[in-house]
């Protein structure tokens, strides 16, 4: 059977689209960090690695080695498996891992990525003391702590370290694997404040950082930077779709197919009737979305 092309008034409408959504993406989106990361050489991934280390924890970090991107980290347990945006070592062969958590993080997804970084520093065959101390970098803008109303970041705060505390105590208990939460809304004036910026900039033009500004005009303004941007959006599609009908859970097929929903709706890809369709959900239920994401 021929595959049915599009025409050219449907194809224009979409390819304006797509413009529109490239012209606002910023690094704090899934799809703006990952391509950015992509269009990267091996000696940016270490500098980029080097530069969100050295601001988000307030300290001289790397130099860093073998950084790369959506590494898959993968448990022998068979749990899905965890991707951060950026991972590689420093000079002490320490374990570190950057990446996007935008609007919201999931309930349970901090647990699982720090035992998938866990897992990953201990050497096969090797005694538990042998395990390598690990780092691990949330950049978000979310508001409240996962699974709870309350706020993630007291009174606007740029970071928070996520510790192993007696509650009864206060006394707080030596973890090989440091989690830092970095506040995307921050506002302040200083190197932390100047980097949430740039992860919330639009206009290259207007970004502080030379290497982020580099990084979003090949996004923004080359042909490599559209091609990537075009393949990962159709990478996450598909990826939702078969997540949701392999989870085979009713629950998790819905979370899947909203989340995927919502993407599709923010890069303006098809319309409510195309992406309900798509995705299995009700037409209802994306208009809702839809209306969430306009309020």
């Amino acid at each position: 059977m021929p595959v049915k092309k599009r025409s050219d008034h449907e194809v224009e409408p979409f390819k304006q689209k797509l413009e529109e959504y490239r012209r606002k993406l910023t690094l704090k989106t899934d799809v703006g960090f990952r391509v950015a990361g992509r269009l990267c050489s091996g000696p940016e991934l270490e500098q980029l690695m080097n530069l969100l280390a050295d601001v988000i924890t307030g300290r001289k970090t790397g130099p860093f080695h073998d950084v790369q991107t959506q590494k898959d980290l993968i448990t022998v347990t068979g749990a899905k498996s965890v991707e951060p945006d950026l991972f590689g070592n420093d000079e002490e062969d320490g374990i570190w891992c950057a990446e996007v958590q935008n609007e919201s993080i999931e309930a349970g997804r901090i647990e699982v990525e720090r035992v998938h970084l866990v897992l990953n520093g201990l050497p096969g065959g090797k005694p538990y003391s042998c395990l390598k101390k690990s780092h691990m970098i949330w950049m978000t803008d979310a508001i409240h702590i996962p699974g709870t109303g309350r706020p993630l970041f007291p009174d606007g705060q740029p970071v928070v370290r996520l510790e192993t505390v007696d509650s009864a105590t206060g006394r707080r208990f030596p973890d090989r694997t440091e989690v830092i939460l970095f506040n995307l809304r921050y506002k302040g004036n200083s190197k932390r404040g100047d980097l949430a910026h740039d992860f919330r900039e639009t206009d290259p033009k207007k970004m502080k950082n030379p290497l982020l500004r580099e990084l979003m005009q090949r996004v923004k303004y080359t042909e490599k930077g559209e091609m990537e941007m075009c393949e990962l959006t159709r990478q996450i599609f598909q990826d939702g779709k078969t997540e949701g009908l392999q989870e085979g859970i009713q629950k998790g097929e819905i979370r899947s197919s909203r989340k995927t929903a919502e993407q599709l709706l923010q890069m303006g890809i098809g319309s409510l009737q195309q992406i309900a369709k798509a995705t299995r959900l009700s037409l209802s239920e994306v208009q809702k979305l839809q209306a969430k994401l306009n309020a």
